[in-house]
């Protein structure tokens, strides 16, 4: 994210004294509403000039069971002194892309109100209705401006939602910001290979290294039964040889910025089955957001143009795959034309193709 996103969480006036909030992971959730904070996309604007904030990628919604399973509503507060508080969600931080600015919170009948102070400007964070959805979107116009901080834990849980059943288990692919570890009986992978028919996975045993997509087997078909527990820090890895790719963001509420979606494309594969065995598989309208974008916090393949329909788990005995040599001329940074970066060159923000995969640099 921006600097431009440095407003994104604000609310009311210059306050003298706030109650502090322990470090850890929540839910935000307004008082008025009842409506939890999601965040769809990191793409908020900010009018230093008028105080003015476009906030349509944080939506507010209703359903807990919607937001058991969406990292967009899972927080991490930082206390940062002076009652100023850094958050992180999915892949980002808001202090640490704005240049130091903190928003800050103000305790108030059990809740708080979010507050940011900026060139002279300081705006109230509120719930306001989205017509089109019955849901609704955050502002800095309202009047409901109290928020309560739910601890992840308990009856707040964040669980896994299964895509699939194959080969007698439940299936999912899940991409997390933060490192976190799988409840009892269920177990991660990673993929580290692929070829046209085929893919092979390999085990991930204890923590979870953060920024990894990975596919899940589940213990049943209800986010309850696959309850995950996030970390803010872990010494794990992500593997050399991870083949999977994954999706931080798909928005079907409020702003659709498409910048930051992704546009399901032919030779992408997502999980499904084949033959009643666990596979990856071309997608139909139905499987996709807007029949377009892959789901948010999703991991996806991407094959060859002449690749199989169905990407079949190599230890289902129906497909087999070798390791593919590293092809040298793909290795380094290209713009989405073809033409190669410079060594040493620091290229301008924008997308680019870094060792064969799709990059953004900011």
């Amino acid at each position: 994210m921006k600097k431009l996103f440095t407003l994104s969480l604000l609310a009311c006036m210059a306050m003298s004294a706030a109650a502090q909030l322990a470090n850890g992971f929540y839910r935000i959730q307004n008082v008025s509403t009842g409506r939890y904070i999601v965040m769809y996309d990191p793409y908020v604007l900010v009018n230093k000039a008028t105080g003015t904030v476009n906030l349509t990628s944080l939506q507010t919604i209703t359903s807990f069971n919607t937001v058991r399973s969406h990292m967009g509503s899972v927080w991490y507060m930082e206390d940062k002194g002076n009652s100023q508080y850094d958050l992180f969600c999915q892949h980002s931080s808001l202090g640490v892309n704005s240049e130091g600015f903190y928003p800050k919170l103000w305790a108030i009948d059990g809740s708080y109100r979010i507050y940011g102070e900026y060139d002279g400007f300081t705006k109230y964070l509120t719930d306001a209705n989205n017509e089109d959805t019955g849901e609704g979107n955050v502002s800095i116009n309202g009047n409901k401006l109290n928020w309560t901080f739910l601890p992840i834990g308990g009856d707040n849980y964040i669980g896994i939602e299964p895509e699939v059943k194959a080969d007698g288990y439940y299936w999912a692919t899940f991409l997390s910001g933060f490192p976190f570890t799988l409840g009892s009986g269920m177990k991660a992978y990673y993929i580290n290979n692929v070829n046209d028919n085929g893919f092979s996975k390999k085990e991930i045993s204890g923590e979870i290294p953060a920024k990894l997509p990975v596919l899940i087997r589940l213990n049943g078909g209800s986010a309850s039964d696959n309850i995950i527990t996030v970390k803010k820090t872990s010494s794990a890895s992500v593997p050399s040889d991870n083949k999977m790719y994954g999706v931080w963001y798909s928005s079907d509420l409020g702003g659709k910025h498409e910048n930051w979606n992704v546009k399901y494309e032919s030779n992408n594969r997502i999980l499904g089955k084949a033959d009643g065995h666990l596979a990856f598989v071309k997608a139909s309208s139905s499987d996709l957001i807007y029949d377009t974008y892959i789901e948010h916090n999703r991991g996806y393949l991407a094959v060859g143009a002449n690749a199989s329909s169905n990407i079949v788990d190599a230890t289902s005995g129906i497909a087999s795959v070798k390791d593919e040599a590293t092809d040298e001329s793909k290795k380094g940074i290209f713009t989405l034309t073809g033409q190669k970066i410079p060594e040493g060159t620091t290229p301008r923000p924008g997308i680019y193709i870094k060792d064969g995969k799709k990059i953004v640099i900011k």
